[in-house]
């Protein structure tokens, strides 16, 4: 039986990625956009596949706004920059499986050790050759001579996993060939990190002129800008320089806050809480090593700037750092429930970060479950709305869809075939 390119969800409950609730419903998909969401059941007027939801909601797919998709899984101070490019993009490739087996359906990309790892593997998702979710492909991470990840030394040649910058031209041309070569998203490293010996996070080190200079090309060429950002200061530049996702923000004085609050229509937060919870709960450092990396200090500034934020109302992601031995890709999820238990969101509004802001991130009308909108779906067992930890169990994940296509089916099966009228 011919179904037309036509699935129909029957029998579960739907939230649309920005209701307080889901409610019960049936879901059409036709031609890889939804066609109709009936609250009082939908009655066929030709064929389609049929999915049993009974028991399960529907909800947007996933969408990782801090995505390490090309990142191996580190056992080494240098272990990123050894990796032969070929085998970068063979990890990216098995990362972004693992991501759509995970529910994201989406992913934006934060850093890529080399210009095409990402690119190429966009381009044979886009193309339907490989499994994978929506991927906005990233440049590697455009710092300062001594800022984060230049890991250059004098005494020995290293090709380093990021483009190193200094002043408004070298950052301009830097875009300008990543744009060349395909990226959607420019990644500016402004602040430290608190892991590393220097420089660190309340360390700023990417000057204003830069900042400003990557966001104007950027903005011309029709490019994305987020950037790494711990200290204040470098979000308060992160904020007049015009970046569109500020990852971390740990530092945040009151006027950082204030400016944050200001621009909220057009910044979206990203507090990566997950990092901090895998290096404490996960990753079996010692308390003095932990101490060292100033981790627990680091979180307690995190936890305090996003519970300020999520009072202002600025719009939050999820993205929490994964691609680490201790958190692999595949375990991102987990920042839902991160959002609910550390910086205080309800279920929703931390379901509303991996779903609908990310989808407005992104720009390419995911995120959302109305009619009209690119069918990229989950449908999970129970109702994450009340219980955000589902959505980390992709044991739970009964059906997975992008674009209209199911890469996962109810059982591992196809779906049955349906000619209701």
């Amino acid at each position: 039986m011919d179904t037309g390119n036509r699935t129909l969800f029957r029998g579960g409950q739907v939230w649309d990625g920005r209701a307080d609730a889901a409610i019960k419903a049936d879901l059409l998909v036709e031609d890889g956009v939804i066609r109709a969401i009936a609250p009082d059941g939908l009655a066929m007027a030709g064929p389609a596949m049929e999915v049993d939801a009974r028991g399960g909601t529907i909800i947007p797919g996933l969408i990782e706004a801090h995505g390490h998709l090309s990142f191996p899984i580190v056992t080494y101070a240098y272990h990123i920059e050894d990796t032969p490019p070929e085998e970068t993009v063979l990890i990216t490739m098995h990362n972004a499986k693992r991501l759509i087996d995970a529910g994201f359906t989406g992913v934006i990309g934060a850093g890529s050790p080399r210009i095409r790892s990402e690119v190429v593997i966009r381009n044979e998702i886009d193309a339907g050759l490989i499994p994978g979710p929506r991927l906005m492909a990233s440049t590697p991470t455009l710092t300062a001579t001594g800022g984060l990840n230049d890991t250059a030394q004098l005494h020995q040649d290293r090709l380093v996993a990021a483009l190193v910058c200094d002043g408004a031209d070298e950052v301009r041309k830097a875009i300008r060939l990543c744009y060349r070569e395909g990226v959607d998203v420019v990644k500016l490293n402004i602040s430290g990190d608190d892991f590393f010996p220097r420089p660190q996070g309340r360390t700023t080190t990417m000057a204003e002129d830069e900042v400003a200079m990557a966001c104007a090309t950027a903005r011309d060429l029709g490019l994305l800008v987020a950037a790494h950002a711990r200290s204040a200061e470098s979000v308060k530049r992160a904020v007049r320089c015009g970046v569109t996702i500020i990852h971390h923000a740990d530092f945040c004085d009151e006027e950082a806050l204030d400016m944050l609050e200001a621009a909220k229509d057009n910044i979206f937060v990203t507090p990566s809480i997950g990092y901090y919870h895998g290096l404490i709960h996960y990753s079996g450092m010692p308390e003095t090593m932990l101490a060292g990396m100033k981790v627990r200090e680091g979180m307690e500034a995190n936890i305090a700037t996003h519970k300020a934020l999520h009072k202002r109302g600025l719009r939050m992601l999820i993205g929490g750092d994964y691609g680490l031995p201790f958190m692999p890709n595949g375990l991102n999820a987990q920042d839902v429930a991160h959002l609910v238990s550390y910086i205080g969101l309800t279920p929703v509004e931390a379901l509303r970060a991996a779903t609908w802001h990310g989808g407005l991130a992104m720009g390419q009308g995911t995120g959302l479950l109305v009619e009209g909108a690119p069918a990229d779906l989950l449908l999970c067992n129970g109702d994450p709305t009340s219980d955000p930890a589902i959505v980390a169990d992709a044991a739970k994940l009964r059906a997975i869809m992008k674009g209209g296509m199911l890469h996962k089916a109810p059982g591992g099966r196809r779906a049955a075939l349906t000619d209701a009228a």
